[in-house]
């Protein structure tokens, strides 16, 4: 499988051109990521998530890829205010080769809900927060 679109894609996400990430993405792609509990379905929704994200990061680096078939693995770091966030992305593609499916995980676990507190203030969605176990 010819894994040009998620070169493509990650690069324009390092560029934080959330414009060059659109024609990398099936018009019925899936993003599964930390931010929103829930699916993000369709590519307009799921471009309007992405463009918010890189407003919100200061810089992005992808530090390790690998493919099999229709599916790629993307290992990479991003900061936004001061933290350094630690990320992986499995990729899925569609038959054209466009991304038709995002699963996302972020860690530390801290820096990541900070980041999306930040993130929810943009977009004016409810803030995730970490509370210790015995309050919760």
């Amino acid at each position: 499988m010819n894994t040009a679109h998620v070169d493509d894609y990650f690069a324009a996400l390092a560029n934080r051109d959330s414009l060059r990430i659109v024609p990398h993405l099936a018009e019925n792609i899936v993003l599964l990521g930390p931010i929103f509990p829930e699916p993000t379905i369709g590519k307009d929704a799921v471009v309007e998530v992405l463009s918010g994200f890189l407003e919100t990061i200061d810089s992005l680096e992808v530090n390790l890829r690998f493919a099999q078939d229709h599916d790629v693995a993307v290992f990479f770091s991003f900061t936004c205010n001061g933290l350094t966030v630690k990320g992986n992305e499995h990729l899925h593609l569609n038959d054209d080769g466009l991304i038709d499916g995002i699963e996302v995980a972020w860690r530390p676990l801290p820096a990541t809900v900070a980041v999306q507190e930040v993130f929810a203030s943009k977009l004016g969605f409810p803030a995730m927060r970490l509370v210790p176990a015995a309050d919760a």
